[in-house]
């Protein structure tokens, strides 16, 4: 079985759309050794370890509007596919059938956070990729209840291809590592995370408005804000600079992936409050590292965390706080967390998303 996955995103720093990917090509070219995989990558994503032993081929253009109707079906021509796997849009033609992965429907769920350009690409191409496409891969049952509401599609159409915890994710214990990571970064002893980009889905002001009022409880920890700065992220830094949380609050930017579990075992709490997800794999990555995790309740994380965290409305500050102050000072809720989270985590493996996408993969083939 020839497969040509679009893996665009890997070096790109894009968050939950790179992880995806990166899993993905580990879990197919590790336990689907019936899947011939060819990766299209581009120039960041050349060398990329996840790609060792899977065929590559450079994306010669990088912008999306090119890439997706010229330089994809190109590449499947050339590359002699018999099935393309494609991120949210297809091309208009393909010279061989073709499955989709959906990871959200932000442009209809929280349209307000994302670039016009970007909501408007995917409201005009989704319906026509959703109707062509042999199979439609997401993320939760969340996500695919959304996809039948907004679009009228079949359940019998849908896989559920779920993401795993890197096995890079896991409580560290190495005292003379964990102290060079908090002297890189100057990270204090106690220590609210964050990780994700800064754009306003992921609803930053709200957790730091509710951070500075666990500040004023008099809580001694400092919030970490970890990830690239993504886009309308300029209004999201001027009001959360309004709080004049001087040395409590720190950006520090882009963290190399394998820094981070050092990170996640440091925190006192990982506070994860996006308005909208289709997963929310950085709330799986914190749980595997045993750190208590403070999430939204929106249907796809709580599906993914289950008994593994705390949810709270990510819409009312009031329940945000109240929440960073359990998780800070209830120390029987953090013991139950630090044991039910790495459970949890652990029942995401590479195996059952190799599986579930070379079933998906196999129907596609012979509808």
């Amino acid at each position: 079985m020839r497969v040509g996955i679009d893996a665009h995103a890997l070096g790109t720093g894009a968050g939950g759309n790179e992880t995806y990917v990166r899993d993905l090509i580990i879990a197919l070219r590790d336990h689907a050794p019936e899947v011939e995989l060819t990766a299209y990558v581009g120039r960041e994503g050349i060398g990329d370890p996840c790609t060792t032993g899977v065929g590559t081929h450079t994306l010669p253009i990088a912008s999306s509007y090119v890439r997706v109707p010229v330089v994809l079906p190109w590449l499947a021509r050339r590359t002699k596919v018999e099935l393309l796997h494609v991120q949210y849009n297809a091309p208009p033609v393909t010279p061989c059938p073709f499955v989709v992965s959906v990871h959200d429907v932000a442009w209809k769920r929280a349209p307000e956070s994302l670039r016009a350009i970007d909501r408007w690409r995917l409201v005009w191409l989704t319906p026509g990729t959703l109707r062509r496409a042999r199979r439609i891969f997401v993320l939760t049952n969340a996500i695919k209840d959304e996809i039948m509401e907004y679009y009228q599609v079949l359940p019998e159409r849908f896989d559920i291809v779920q993401p795993t915890v890197d096995p890079l994710f896991h409580p560290r214990t190495s005292e003379a590592d964990l102290a060079a990571i908090t002297r890189k970064y100057r990270l204090p002893e106690h220590y609210v995370l964050y990780i994700g980009a800064l754009q306003p889905r992921k609803n930053l002001v709200r957790l730091a408005t509710a951070f500075a009022r666990t500040v004023g409880q008099g809580l001694p920890h400092s919030l970490i804000v970890v990830g690239r700065q993504a886009w309308l992220y300029g209004d999201i830094l001027e009001q959360i600079d309004a709080l004049k949380l001087g040395d409590r609050l720190r950006f520090t930017g882009y963290v190399p992936r394998e820094e981070l579990p050092f990170l996640l075992t440091g925190a006192a709490a990982f506070a994860y409050l996006s308005i909208y997800e289709g997963f929310g794999i950085p709330v799986l990555e914190a749980m595997a590292c045993g750190t208590p995790v403070l999430t939204s309740a929106v249907p796809a994380i709580q599906e993914v965390a289950g008994d593994g965290a705390v949810f709270c409305d990510p819409f009312d500050v009031d329940t945000i706080e109240y929440g960073l102050t359990q998780i800070l000072t209830a120390n029987y809720l953090t013991a139950r967390m630090r044991q039910n989270g790495p459970l949890r985590a652990r029942s995401f493996t590479r195996e059952k998303m190799a599986q579930a996408a070379l079933e998906g993969y196999r129907k596609a083939l012979i509808t």
